[in-house]
């Protein structure tokens, strides 16, 4: 397999070309963005490793730009920034992951694989044609259980035929696929290689042409009826199955009130704890309790940073690692978790008492205050119904005019409102001091169309746009088309730019393109022992239209996954009866699920553990206490750019 590393930093990029050329990857290297991105265009590549602080171009244009031509391609971003918002902009102009520097070289690799692994064909599952069988993780080919011994280039040539069963591939695709640039062969040096591996399958009995010559074309692997890929998995109708969903509301109250449901459990843990400290304090406290105690406040951990008791997630944590020494603990530990008890329990009644202050005043509230970057990303409740809702932003009454008669046509609804007033508006709903006409074009909008030419102050709707309502892409019209406008306007965030040489016609159909990407019919499937984690996990999701089942018993998972047949699994680790790890390993294996996206939610902060998940064959983790925001963007990109299983 392909990748291309784009890093200007000659000693990291020399550093990943020898470490993914040992895991038998094919490494092309560009030092700014610019070379990325005429790389990118010219070859094929199955995955791009892409850092943010590029020349001439940066890693957050370039990944748009990238994603404008190849919308499955996976795209890994490097940089030393690490903060949600970084992340979220990232993540937003279309990566697939985000590693920040200095990274772990072995979790580098293994996120790599987990990228690879989406698709229909899975890179890191087994593959088999006939009796031919290839293990991309150990690198190894066999035949009636017979191995093979292959140089690199026959096994990368083999493993691209596996790959694509249904492809006849020229020499020269070949040699684009499995050589680098800088090692070039001819066509000549292709078909040795095919000869090659043609007589080490006849020395293990496999037929002289299970490679076969397409003759004029190019070379496949031979097409029987036997070895013809089975016929992928239909998914049940889910809507035969009691998956919850809810009006959409506020999200903050929402939140309030599940922790008014949830607070009592709370306490029952913090109490749990109590106990065993009090049992340490008489020389009385058993294994089983200390554990038990230990695995409370490790689940506090995650419980308090949802709801936004960082502190408390904090003083959880730090209770956690106390309680994991070995028996006896010492008087001085004991007495240290004592008061960070006090503390936290200080902390839930504050927290507590400011939500009860908060619903008294704010009984009338119908919108979040959007100033708030992260309340604004989830404000946004997307209608997902079967019309489009396109606000246009113009001060051209003829184009307006005609945009509207063609999205009439194509049954689109659309909704005018002028440049010059637009700003004054947001500010107004931002702030909760506008008429509900106002809210409702801005809330309700599945896609804004803007004329960038009209007004002055366009480009700064775009910016607004961007900064406070991410969620709504928005498409630009501008008569100028050259390259430093598109890089401006794709900086400021816009979804897409067309020029106005353009009929009205096909700027309707690029509206209804984004809005039916946008669209994201999906069901999430959340297994965690957690309730509270799994209740606000399932609100902020089922805020975005996706579907949500949730278990919190993990004995019933199988049933559960075959009866609702999820899109996406979001797995806890620790948990009674089986852990995440272990039901991963057990997806993996599955040649139905095995292409399921798989994301971890987790408290733990080990590196080791990290690595664990990644090497079970998940594709992400978010580490407790995660921001809303972030969550739901690494979940409907996964969902949007993952094929059906």
């Amino acid at each position: 397999m392909k990748i291309l590393v784009v890093e200007d930093d000659q000693i990291i990029a020399e550093t990943l070309a020898d470490a993914l050329t040992k895991e038998f990857f094919v490494v092309d290297i560009a030092t700014d963005g610019e070379a990325g991105w005429h790389q990118a265009k010219a070859f094929n590549y199955d995955l791009i490793l892409l850092d943010v602080m590029l020349p001439k171009l940066d890693g957050i244009t370039l990944c748009q730009k990238l994603r404008s031509i190849n919308k499955k391609i996976p795209i890994l971003l490097l940089t030393a920034r690490d903060n949600s918002q970084d992340k979220i902009k990232g993540l937003d102009a279309g990566a697939d992951d985000y590693v920040v520097k200095p990274f772990n070289l072995e979790e580098l690799l293994a996120r790599i694989r987990a990228s690879l692994r989406r698709g229909n064909d899975p890179a890191s599952v087994i593959k088999k044609w006939g009796s031919l069988c290839l293990n991309p993780q150990s690198c190894e080919v066999s035949y009636n259980d017979k191995q093979l011994n292959l140089t690199p280039k026959e096994y990368e040539i083999l493993n691209l035929l596996m790959h694509n069963t249904q492809r006849v591939f020229s020499c020269s695709v070949i040699i684009d696929r499995v050589w680098d640039l800088e090692d070039t062969p001819t066509e000549d040096t292709v078909r040795a290689h095919i000869k090659g591996l043609r007589h080490k399958l006849k020395s293990v009995d496999a037929p002289t042409d299970l490679i076969e010559t397409v003759y004029g074309l190019g070379y496949r692997l031979k097409q029987e009826k036997n070895n013809l890929p089975p016929k992928k998995r239909k998914k049940h109708d889910k809507s035969q199955h009691n998956i919850s969903q809810q009006p959409k509301e506020n999200l903050q109250n929402s939140i309030n009130t599940i922790w008014d449901r949830v607070k009592g459990s709370i306490t029952e843990r913090i109490d749990l704890v109590e106990q065993a400290i009090i049992a340490g304090k008489n020389g009385k406290l058993e294994t089983n309790l200390q554990h038990q105690a230990q695995q409370e406040a490790h689940k506090l951990v995650g419980s308090l940073g949802t709801f936004g008791l960082n502190h408390g997630s904090d003083l959880s944590r730090e209770i956690e690692t106390l309680l994991a020494s070995e028996l006896p603990i010492d008087s001085t530990k004991i007495s240290h978790i004592s008061k960070l008890l006090t503390t936290l329990r200080n902390e839930i009644d504050g927290h507590s008492s400011k939500i009860d202050n908060k619903q008294s005043v704010n009984q009338e509230l119908k919108y979040l205050d959007a100033k708030s970057s992260t309340q604004t990303y989830l404000s946004y409740t997307n209608n997902f119904s079967q019309e489009c809702k396109l606000l246009l932003i113009l001060e051209d009454n003829l184009l307006a005019k005609e945009l509207t008669k063609e999205a009439t046509t194509k049954k689109v609804q659309s909704m005018v409102v002028k440049n010059s007033t637009l700003l004054t508006d947001m500010d107004a709903c931002i702030n909760h001091n506008c008429n509900f006409h106002c809210q409702d074009l801005l809330f309700s909008a599945n896609v804004a169309l803007l004329d960038l030419e009209i007004a002055s102050n366009a480009e700064k709707i775009l910016a607004k746009f961007s900064s406070q309502m991410p969620f709504l892409p928005v498409v630009v019209l501008n008569t100028q088309g050259d390259l430093s406008d598109r890089i401006k306007i794709a900086k400021l965030g816009a979804s897409a730019y067309l020029t106005k040489q353009i009929p009205a016609a096909q700027v309707i159909d690029v509206v209804l393109d984004i809005w039916r990407k946008n669209q994201i019919p999906g069901t999430v499937m959340i297994v965690d022992d957690d309730l509270p984690t799994l209740e606000i996990t399932k609100h902020i999701l089922m805020q975005w239209g996706i579907k949500v089942v949730t278990l919190n018993d993990e004995r019933y998972f199988w049933k559960t996954l075959e009866d609702t047949a999820p899109d996406l699994l979001i797995l806890d680790i620790e948990m009674p009866h089986f852990n995440g790890i272990d039901l991963c390993k057990v997806i993996r294996n599955d040649p139905h699920w095995s292409g399921i996206p798989v994301v971890f939610i987790t408290a733990h902060k080990d590196s080791n553990i990290h690595n664990q998940i990644f090497a079970a064959g998940a594709d992400d983790y978010l580490s407790k206490p995660f921001r809303y925001s972030e969550l739901v963007t690494r979940i409907l990109n996964r969902i949007k750019r993952t094929p059906s299983i």
